[in-house]
């Protein structure tokens, strides 16, 4: 698409600065970065909320809202009041406003997978649980839309690797545990060594968000994934070998979902983003050591 556009990011967690400097990157579009956490017209979704959402748009520049607000934890209500209202809400207000909405998913969507397959846009997402299920809600509620003709899109971002990590991540507590062992190294206990999960760099899924964003015509649903699998043992080994230690990893063998890998051919295709991965790159990047992400 030609031609500079006004991009409204939503959110200044770690995701939406890093979705922020990726359009900045791009000279001829300009930014509008708004944290709801901050305003209260916005957060309790009143009237004027909407009103000031309408007027942070440029008609004249084809605008999009890129939604990067969620929650990974809290009650039930907490979960559901910033997974699946707030972007049903976002979908009733620019109705009508000729702006793009690009929401930002998960892959806690897809839920158990039974099986190391790799999930592509299609799969059916089947969550458990009440993230999943309330991020599933959200994107509903945009699939929805754009069902009935609204310009939406949701990139399904898969585990994120960083250095600014939320303390939710596991790699938080990995990076915690191994750090915690003497110079020489030791021991780090996981429920279960051997789960696979699909990770992806933090810029690589901005990247991603933005590509969609810009796009002449984006798809419905695109993974922000690697394509690679990263088992939890060899990732805990990979952060002591980063950090000079030597680390035994010991089971609790108590096995949550074995395998989550997504299948990054769509995001290829459409963005161009090759994502790569594996628990070395993890791992330093984790540390500071890549020059973050």
């Amino acid at each position: 698409m030609s031609g500079g556009r006004r991009v409204v990011v939503l959110g200044r967690g770690f995701v939406g600065r890093a979705v922020d400097r990726r359009v900045r990157a791009h000279a001829d579009h300009e930014v509008v970065a708004l944290e709801p956490a901050d305003d209260a017209e916005l957060a309790g979704r009143t009237p004027a909320g909407a009103e000031r959402l309408r007027a942070a748009l440029d008609s004249s520049s084809s605008p999009v809202v890129i939604n990067c607000c969620g929650r990974l934890r809290g009650t039930d209500e907490e979960l559901l009041e910033a997974n699946a209202r707030w972007p049903q809400w976002l979908i009733e207000v620019l109705d009508g406003a000729a702006a793009r909405l690009v929401h930002l998913g998960s892959a806690s969507e897809y839920g158990d997978p039974g099986g190391p397959t790799p999930l592509t846009e299609d799969t059916p997402p089947r969550p458990t649980g009440s993230y999943g299920e309330t991020k599933w809600a959200g994107t509903s509620s945009v699939l929805a839309a754009r069902a009935d003709g609204a310009d939406a899109s949701v990139v399904r971002g898969f585990n994120l690797v960083a250095e600014d990590l939320s303390p939710v991540s596991p790699l938080h507590q990995f990076r915690a545990d191994v750090l915690a062992l003497p110079p020489e190294g030791g021991t780090v206990t996981l429920w279960d060594p051997s789960t696979v999960r699909d990770f992806i760099l933090l810029d690589d899924l901005a990247r991603v968000v933005v590509a969609v964003a810009l796009h002449e015509d984006p798809p419905d649903v695109v993974n922000a994934c690697s394509g690679v699998g990263v088992d939890f043992g060899s990732i805990v080994r990979a952060l002591g070998d980063a950090t000079g230690r030597v680390v035994t990893v010991e089971s609790l063998d108590r096995p949550g979902i074995p395998v989550v890998l997504g299948d990054p051919t769509r995001m290829r295709a459409v963005t161009g983003v090759q994502a790569n991965m594996d628990a070395a790159l993890l791992a330093r990047t984790v540390l500071g050591q890549d020059g973050g992400s």
